[in-house]
């Protein structure tokens, strides 16, 4: 994992946060769906600035804590604090001006069917109904060369775009609020390993433009070593590992050590050609 410093200056370099620099906090999070405990007592601070991935095998409940944070699903115990406000204790318009402020990429993109491009990007900001049609313009323009499509790319439906291009489409349309928070669920899945690559990179550059905080869900080993910061481990309904890649890779938890294998296994080579 490359060292990639403090996080640059941005918009969002100074993001509210707690006392603490935890723009999210889940303290004690339990999470059941009937007698099915999903999550047991997870306590867990994502830094300001910093881009945080959950990790973990299928049903560990990665997806469902990536939920609970953005505010869509609320645990069944503990509480989540965004900026430093506990969700459950927020009015109804007090948590959607939060979710506002949190860009959501879902697996597979989400993108509506039977909208085009520009369209889908647009629609948060007409939702909003705060904006002119000339200015939404200039805005999903701008966000379509952010996120290296071309203008006409705007004028196809989804069922025309490549994988790549459902992805950065729909990153476009997570960025167009400005969020100071970033959410995206396995990212990469779907891709090819030279999409994927681009797309990592195009993370990476927009990160250290615009210095917002990411949270994400992946088993992609590169994007673990390439892009993040902090990995926490899912299993055994807690989290089982937290910090660096390198720390986590250490940690002796069985799933943590089938998960990271194959980066053990390449790095042990290389250290036994040291001695």
């Amino acid at each position: 994992m490359t060292d990639r410093g403090a996080p640059a200056a941005g918009p969002s370099a100074t993001a509210p946060a707690g006392e603490d620099g935890c723009v999210v906090r889940l303290e004690h999070i339990g999470t059941r769906f009937g007698e099915r405990v999903i999550h047991r007592g997870i306590d867990l601070c994502v830094r300001r600035g910093e881009i945080l991935a959950l990790v973990g095998g299928s049903g560990s409940g990665k997806t469902t804590l990536l939920r609970e944070m953005i505010g869509l699903q609320a645990p069944t115990e503990g509480c989540v604090i965004i900026s430093g406000q506990r969700l459950e204790s927020l009015d109804a318009q007090t948590q959607q001006r939060l979710r506002e402020n949190c860009g959501v990429l879902f697996q597979g993109g989400a993108l509506f069917s039977g909208l085009n491009v520009f369209d889908n990007i647009a629609m948060p900001l007409r939702e909003l109904n705060l904006l002119d049609e000339a200015l939404i313009l200039q805005l999903v323009c701008h966000k379509l060369r952010m996120v290296g499509l071309e203008a006409e790319a705007a004028h196809l439906m989804p069922a025309q775009l490549s994988g790549g291009m459902v992805k950065r489409a729909a990153l476009a349309r997570a960025l167009i609020l400005e969020p100071e928070l970033l959410f995206l669920d396995e990212p990469t899945s779907g891709l090819d390993p030279i999409a994927s690559e681009k797309f990592v990179q195009l993370i990476r550059a927009l990160h250290r433009e615009l210095g917002f905080t990411v949270v994400l869900v992946t088993h992609d080993l590169n994007m673990l070593m390439d892009l993040c910061d902090r990995v926490a481990v899912l299993a055994d309904q807690r989290i089982v590992a937290l910090g660096r890649l390198d720390q986590v890779i250490a940690c002796d938890h069985p799933f943590v050590c089938n998960f990271f294998r194959s980066i053990r296994e390449q790095r042990q080579p290389a250290a036994e050609e040291t001695h």
